[in-house]
C-alpha cells in the first residue's frame, strides 16, 4: 500500500490522488487502506517515512547502516563522500513525494506543520553528524552554520531541480554536493 501510494502521489499529486485509486493500484479494497491508515493525510505521512527509511522501515533514519557509517569515517573528507553518497540515495526516494508534501502544505495546515517539522529533523540530524566531523577536526565554518549549510544543500527541494528541472544525474549531484561540502566545510 505504502509503495502504491508513494507512486500514486508521485504521479497524480496530492488534489488528484485518493485512496480508491491508491487501493486499485496496491490491490487491495479502499476499506483496508483506510482501516490501516483512517486518510490520505497520514498515508502521505507513512510514504515520506518509507521513503527516508528506505530497506530498513523499522529502523530510525540516524541508527541506519549508512549515517552510522558516515559518522564512523577516520577524516572529514571519508565522511563528507560517505554522507554525500547516503544522502543522495535518500533524496532520490524521497523527493518526489516531499514534493507533494511541499505543495499539500500549501492549503492543509496539519500538512504544513508536518512538512516543517520534516525540515527541523532533517536540521538535527545534520548536527548529529556535524559533531562526528568536527570530532576528526576543525570546520571552515562554525557547527551552525555548517548544520545549516548540509541542510539547505541536502534540501529534497534542491536535488529535485538539479536533477529533474536542470537534468543533472544523480552521480552528477552526487558529485556537486561533495564538492560544494568539501569547499565549503574543509579547512
Amino acid at each position: 500500500v505504502i509503495a502504491a501510494a508513494r507512486d500514486v502521489f508521485a504521479r497524480d499529486g496530492w488534489q488528484k490522488s485518493t485512496i480508491a485509486t491508491i487501493a486499485k493500484q496496491a490491490g487491495v479494497s479502499a476499506e483496508t487502506v483506510y482501516v490501516g491508515f483512517r486518510n490520505k493525510r497520514t498515508l502521505l505521512e507513512e510514504a515520506i517515512t518509507a521513503a527516508v527509511r528506505g530497506d530498513e522501515p523499522e529502523t530510525p533514519l540516524m541508527r541506519q547502516a549508512g549515517p552510522r557509517a558516515v559518522m564512523g569515517g577516520a577524516s572529514q573528507k571519508e565522511q563528507l563522500a560517505k554522507f554525500s553518497a547516503d544522502i543522495v540515495a535518500i533524496l532520490e526516494r524521497v523527493g518526489p513525494i516531499m514534493a507533494v508534501l511541499r505543495t499539500a502544505a500549501e492549503t492543509d495546515a496539519d500538512l504544513a506543520t508536518h512538512y516543517a517539522a520534516l525540515h527541523a529533523g532533517r536540521r538535527r540530524n545534520v548536527e548529529q553528524g556535524g559533531e562526528a566531523r568536527s570530532r576528526n577536526g576543525w570546520l571552515r565554518v562554525s557547527r551552525p552554520v555548517a548544520a545549516d549549510a548540509i541542510a539547505r544543500l541536502t534540501s529534497p527541494e534542491l536535488c529535485l531541480v538539479a536533477t529533474c528541472a536542470q537534468g543533472s544525474s544523480v552521480a552528477d549531484y552526487r558529485s556537486w554536493l561533495r564538492t560544494c561540502l568539501e569547499a565549503l566545510l574543509l579547512p
